[in-house]
């Protein structure tokens, strides 16, 4: 059937009409959702990937409050995320302590809606560790002091290299010198998101990690750096390889931690 110009109009106006009574409950205003017909907080958690406590949050509301048609929420701005593989010993608490979120945002970002046990090399989404742009690094001297102390650490904790000889680091820098196999795998002890690579002052390649709880970790002398800058690690990711140290010949990296820009022992720095 050929509708008149009348008619063609009357039906553009009707498809706008319909169009806008769809579209309009979404996006009410900038970060901000009006309620529609079978709206929840995970539905909407999961279209803003935001986890429902969150969106809560937001809102000055808890899980239980009940949503109403029509009702206005504001949405903060959306997180950015990447991904953790579930290792040896994991649980649902470790995992989320680490990475500063609840038990139940963990499963929220995961749709996990059960008591499901965590599988060794299964992929989480967690939330990416942002680097406090205002954050400086440390202020180290400006030649590698390679003075060791005759005091000797505890090798059984966990450390970038595999059952290293820990020897203290003498003089302004308070750190420690790890022996270790020739070309071996040099690993986060802590997760956190990597702030400079390359060549430090005298100390060789040197990798900054700064964890969210804005300790910041400093590997030194590495043979070979693996990651870049503004990459997140976890716990166990490498970072890149031992080095050689050039006076003694001896395969070794050195660990310094920092917080608040001063100088902690290393053994008692937070791990995982």
């Amino acid at each position: 059937m050929k509708l008149s110009f009348f008619g063609r109009k009357k039906l553009c106006v009707i498809m706008c009409s319909l169009f806008l009574q769809v579209m309009m409950p979404m996006f009410a205003a900038d970060g901000a959702y009006v309620v529609a017909k079978g709206d929840t907080w995970y539905s909407l958690s999961r279209r803003y990937n935001l986890s429902v406590d969150e969106l809560c949050s937001a809102n000055g509301l808890s899980r239980d409050s009940v949503l109403k048609v029509g009702q206005k929420l504001v949405v903060p701005q959306t997180r950015s995320y990447d991904t953790y593989t579930v290792q040896k010993g994991d649980t649902f608490w470790r995992i989320a302590k680490n990475n500063n979120i609840t038990i139940e945002e963990l499963k929220d970002l995961n749709n996990i809606q059960d008591e499901t046990q965590l599988r060794i090399g299964a992929k989480l989404k967690i939330p990416v560790t942002i680097v406090d742009t205002n954050a400086k690094l440390p202020d180290l001297p400006s030649n590698d002091p390679r003075s060791y102390s005759t005091r000797k650490g505890d090798s059984s904790l966990s450390w970038p290299v595999k059952n290293p000889i820990v020897t203290y680091i003498k003089g302004k820098v308070s750190g420690v010198q790890l022996s270790a196999v020739k070309n071996e795998a040099v690993t986060a002890i802590r997760a956190g998101t990597i702030m400079f690579v390359g060549n430090y002052r005298g100390y060789g390649q040197v990798v900054f990690v700064q964890a969210k709880t804005g300790h910041i970790y400093a590997y030194s002398g590495l043979g070979s750096i693996v990651v870049h800058k503004g990459d997140y690690v976890v716990f166990g990711e490498p970072l890149g390889t031992a080095g050689i140290d050039s006076i003694t010949g001896a395969t070794q990296v050195s660990l310094m931690v920092f917080q608040k820009s001063n100088p902690i022992d290393p053994a008692k720095a937070p791990r995982g």
